[in-house]
């Protein structure tokens, strides 16, 4: 062992940690964008979920690699990383245009790639500055109404996912939170509970598995009296401490996406709402949230958004049209008031 130890020291450490791994080595002047970005992406892309990293790599094999083939790091410029942004928005050698959405995502990959080999003196520039990108049209929520949320109420008093459903509508849960709720969230005397993770399928490993929150941040949700009421049917006294999923299909397995979508779907549209999707469970919780007096702070917490200003940017336009009904009630009640009160006036008159 001795023997061992020596030759080791002898060994020079990062020509040994170079021989055993996979990482291209960057030689200067002669690596490729792509090269580069690969590279990038091994070693300094750090803390970063297995399904982020799979669509980095997504975006470079099928989109960087694509339009820069050979071109070398240093001879990317301005013009070139413009003109691709331009191929994506028309959709050139695509099946179709890519969505805005999209080719920010794909922009933001390139960027954080040269930023990187800027930080290492690799390039004097990064190119993918200043470009401009297609404006994102954020559409607006779409929440049930009042009228909506009646029929959808009444049409699933007696449906086997009822109560997955409900749950959602009182939580606000994004569908990745919901169907990876285990036991062990839920303290039931303290009648809260723990939104630590998310259950997100791996491209890569080809099987669902837990991951970090959107924005990395666990929350505690106060129950309503009904979602109390649904955890204590789903997760039993002796069982507080169980990993176990809390609601399961018929094969006492997690729930998928695309099981809660399909199904969801078939309800909606036999009420005749063909639009609404199961996300907007969650947009309707947001705005009976507001209506029942929530402050805004409060509601980006509940919902685990990373800010109040994006809360507010998502659902603002709700507040306003409370206050533009909170003015017309106002309004009415002080017409009434003053009707009333030009009719007392009348009679102490005569």
């Amino acid at each position: 062992m001795k023997f061992i130890a020596q030759k080791e020291e002898d060994q020079d450490v990062l020509e040994y940690m170079r021989s055993i791994s996979d990482i291209p080595k960057y030689v200067p002047m002669e690596t490729t964008l792509v090269e580069w970005c690969i590279h990038w992406l091994q070693t300094r892309a750090y803390n970063i979920k297995d399904s982020t990293r799979s669509s980095y790599e997504y975006v470079i094999k099928n989109h960087i690699k694509r339009v820069f083939k050979e071109m070398k790091l240093e001879d990317v410029t301005q013009e070139d990383v413009q003109l691709f942004i331009n191929s994506l928005i028309i959709g050139y050698q695509l099946p179709e245009p890519l969505k805005p959405k999209t080719i920010k995502n794909i922009h933001g990959v390139l960027h954080k790639a040269l930023n990187v080999a800027v930080q290492q003196h690799h390039i004097p520039i990064n190119v993918a500055e200043g470009v401009v990108l297609p404006q994102i049209e954020r559409k607006p929520p779409n929440p049930l109404t009042d009228q909506q949320l009646m029929k959808l109420l009444e049409r699933i008093k007696s449906h086997e996912k009822r109560d997955i459903y409900i749950f959602d509508l009182l939580t606000g849960l994004r569908e990745s939170e919901l169907i990876g709720l285990t036991v062990d969230c839920f303290n039931r005397d303290d009648r809260t509970l723990k939104v630590y993770r998310q259950l997100l399928y791996n491209n890569r490993k080809h099987k669902y598995e837990f991951t970090s929150l959107k924005n990395s941040k666990s929350r505690v949700l106060t129950l309503t009296q009904q979602a109390y009421d649904i955890l204590c049917k789903y997760c039993s006294d002796t069982d507080i401490y169980n990993n176990d999923f809390v609601f399961k299909n018929r094969n006492n397995e997690h729930f998928t996406p695309a099981a809660l979508y399909n199904s969801f779907k078939k309800v909606v549209r036999s009420i005749g709402l063909p639009k609404v999707t199961f996300h907007d469970l969650r947009h309707t919780h947001a705005v009976l949230s507001l209506k029942a007096g929530m402050d805004i702070k409060t509601l980006q917490y509940n919902l685990g958004h990373y800010s109040a200003a994006f809360t507010l940017d998502v659902y603002g336009h709700c507040l306003n049209e409370m206050q533009i009904h909170g003015a017309e009630q106002l309004t009415d009640f002080m017409t009434k008031f003053e009707v009333a009160t030009c009719n007392n006036d009348n009679d102490v008159d005569k």
